[in-house]
């Protein structure tokens, strides 16, 4: 069977003649375009190079949701994407709010009177598990007898 003809090309040119000619036109429009939209983007790190260079590639510069394509769904249905991180997804203001009301908990239970509620409350749950296990303990006995 006579090969296709991607591999006709390959045979015919050196790699690095295969590249200029036929990868480099396509794939350097795209890196420019997601340097671009990369310069652009407020937040820098939440921009994942790779995913806009797979949808680039794809579309052929036509705007498509990553989701939307069909190999990445299936890809997807088999094994799924780990979730991005909270540094991906949150905005400026909702990562501040976030890190402020941790930093007053933890202000605030290094507090003298809630660190002793703390611990008290740590001694009463030790009481009261112990005591759910005794009478467990009196129950199977009676219910064993």
């Amino acid at each position: 069977r006579p090969p296709r003809t991607w591999q006709r090309k390959l045979m015919d040119v050196t790699p690095s003649q295969f590249l200029e000619r036929h990868i480099f036109p396509v794939l350097l429009p795209g890196l420019e375009e997601m340097l671009r939209t990369a310069k652009n983007t407020e937040r820098r790190h939440c921009f994942n190079p790779v995913d806009y260079i797979v949808a680039y590639l794809y579309s052929n510069r036509e705007q498509i949701h990553f989701e939307d394509i069909l190999f990445v769904a299936q890809e997807w249905a088999t094994n799924p994407r780990p979730p991005l991180p909270l540094s991906a997804t949150l905005t400026e203001d909702e990562a501040a709010a976030i890190i402020q009301s941790f930093y007053r908990a933890y202000r605030v239970r290094c507090w003298p009177d809630v660190t002793q509620f703390r611990e008290w409350q740590r001694g009463f749950r030790k009481e009261v598990k112990a005591i759910i296990k005794i009478q467990r303990f009196w129950r199977s006995r009676k219910t064993s007898s």
